[in-house]
């Protein structure tokens, strides 16, 4: 993953573009980012998400300007909030499930000032909102999946982040 410790331009300064002719090469890359991305195994998931992971895709024509992007599109796989206290996680597990239930925050905090046309959008709360501005402009769409569990203990947890996806797909974007 980027290191983000230096801002947010240093982690962009890390990322790289890959030209992808085909499906198989774009599956490629994303199978090498799929690699890259943190799991660890709490006492909720065998294989949980310990990061966020996002995947900027802008696609030209082949007669437009390469510099230009026809389409941009942001994949966000955002990993799941945990309540710490539930979660029994300690030390670098409790640090990382700290550091993403805060972006997660920010990330509302955005969503929010979004849908009441707030004059200031707190994208400088997080790391991954800054990355993410461009994308909530007037021309922006979101669609948001969401994973819930069936199970009864997780109520609480599937009524919050459905509540978030909720939020998200009436979020006025175009507030620029």
């Amino acid at each position: 993953g980027l290191n983000f410790r230096h801002g947010c331009a240093s982690a962009l300064g890390q990322a790289k573009g890959v030209g992808v002719a085909n499906m198989d090469e774009a599956r490629a890359v994303l199978a090498k980012a799929n690699d890259r991305r943190s799991t660890r195994s709490t006492c909720f998931n065998a294989t949980s998400s310990r990061s966020h992971s996002i995947v900027l895709l802008h696609a030209s024509l082949p007669e437009g300007n390469p510099n230009e992007p026809a389409l941009r599109i942001a994949f966000v796989d955002l990993a799941g909030s945990e309540r710490l206290p539930a979660s029994e996680n300690k030390g670098p597990v409790a640090d990382e499930s700290r550091h993403i239930n805060l972006s997660l925050s920010a990330l509302g905090s955005v969503i929010h000032a979004l849908r009441h046309r707030s004059n200031h959008l707190p994208y400088r709360a997080c790391l991954m909102t800054r990355l993410l501005e461009p994308f909530f402009g007037s021309s922006g769409r979101v669609l948001m999946c969401v994973c819930i569990s069936p199970e009864q203990r997780f109520a609480q947890d599937t009524f919050c982040s459905l509540n978030f996806a909720d939020r998200a797909s009436r979020a006025g974007l175009g507030a620029d």
